[in-house]
């Protein structure tokens, strides 16, 4: 009788540590072959979203445009770098809105000069604001101050 039972424990706990290692090992990986193209934006927007709200230190390069906070971007803090290169120069603009409400913020940027650092600007994108800039440029997730 204890030798069954005893069996019994060593088989329930092998079958735990079977279904542990499945899952552990499944969320490891994902097959996303398996996803519609559909599936995969969706998934795409809110593994980026997740990013943002975690405040996890991501660098996208974009080139000029207008980009609306909530549709082609997430909003957030972000570090923007001015990525102008020999003799251009533009301006960086945030309207409201989606662009017809009113201007936020504007900054004239332009290439570095020799031995010098790209210029930087820390702004925050709030759902529905339109960020306009007149050159390529990337976006940094803010996550916060560190100090050393």
């Amino acid at each position: 009788m204890k030798q069954n039972r005893f069996v019994r424990v060593v088989a329930s706990l092998l079958l735990l540590a079977v279904v542990f290692c499945s899952v552990h090992a499944a969320a490891e990986e994902i097959d996303l072959s398996k996803l519609t193209d559909d599936e995969i934006s969706v998934l795409h927007d809110q593994v980026t979203k997740e990013l943002v709200k975690r405040g996890i230190e991501k660098t996208a390069t974009l080139p000029k445009g207008a980009y609306i906070a909530g549709v082609d971007i997430p909003a957030g803090k972000y570090m923007f770098t001015c990525l102008a290169k020999g003799e251009e120069w533009g301006s960086v603009t945030i309207y409201s809105e989606q662009g017809k409400g009113k201007q936020l913020m504007w900054e004239v940027v332009s290439a570095p000069g020799e031995g010098e650092e790209p210029e930087t600007i820390y702004i925050t994108l709030n759902e529905g604001d339109e960020l306009k800039s007149g050159v390529a440029f990337s976006l940094t997730i803010m996550a916060g101050i560190v100090f050393r």
